[in-house]
C-alpha cells in the first residue's frame, strides 16, 4: 500500500503467514536437543520453523527538489522456531526491527547518485536458526543462528543505457 500526497510518498507493507502442520507424526532432527532418538512428534497446529508469522515494512520518502528524493523505512520482523524444531519445544529465535535510510540525487536521465545506510542504530538479530552437530566441536549449546547485516553504508553512481 502506497499514499502519495505532493512530495511525499509514504508505504507499508504487512505479511502474516500461518505456516502450521497438519498431521500428526515423526519428523528427523538429529541435533534437536528436545528430539527423540534423532526425532520430533509433530502435531496439528505445530509452526512450521524458519518463518516468521509477521512482516512489517513502513516507509516515506521526500521529493526535496524534483531530483532530489530523501526517505528511510522501518522493517520489523517477529519470531521464529529454529529450522529443525518442528515440535515447536526450543525458544524461538527473537524478532527483530532495523532502520534504514537513503538518498539519491538524479543527475540526468541517465544518471544518478544515490547513498543508503542500512541498520542505522546497528541492531543485533539473527535472520535464520537451526541446530548443529556439537560433538565434533565440544561446545553445549546446539543452536546456530545466521546474524542479521550490521551498520552498513553504500554510495554509488547508476548509469542507465
Amino acid at each position: 500500500m502506497q499514499y502519495v500526497n505532493g512530495p511525499w510518498k509514504f508505504y507499508a507493507n504487512y505479511a502474516y503467514l500461518n505456516a502450521t502442520y497438519q498431521f500428526t507424526g515423526y519428523l528427523a532432527s538429529p541435533n534437536n536437543p528436545y528430539a527423540n532418538d534423532g526425532r520430533v512428534l509433530v502435531t496439528p497446529g505445530d509452526t512450521i520453523p524458519g518463518i516468521p508469522t509477521q512482516t512489517l515494512k513502513l516507509g516515506v520518502d521526500y521529493m526535496v527538489t524534483p531530483k532530489w528524493k530523501l526517505g528511510g523505512d522501518v522493517i520489523a520482523v517477529s519470531s521464529q522456531y529454529y529450522v529443525g524444531d518442528d515440535a515447536n519445544q526450543a525458544p524461538m529465535l527473537p524478532g527483530y526491527w532495523v532502520a534504514n535510510i537513503h538518498t539519491s540525487y538524479q543527475v540526468t536521465d541517465n544518471i544518478q547518485v544515490f547513498g543508503y545506510i542500512n541498520n542505522l542504530f546497528n541492531a543485533r538479530y539473527a535472520t535464520y536458526g537451526t541446530f548443529f552437530d556439537t560433538e565434533y566441536l565440544g561446545l553445549n549449546n546446539p543452536q546456530m543462528q545466521s546474524p542479521g547485516q550490521p551498520f552498513s553504508a553504500y554510495a554509488g553512481l547508476k548509469a542507465t543505457f
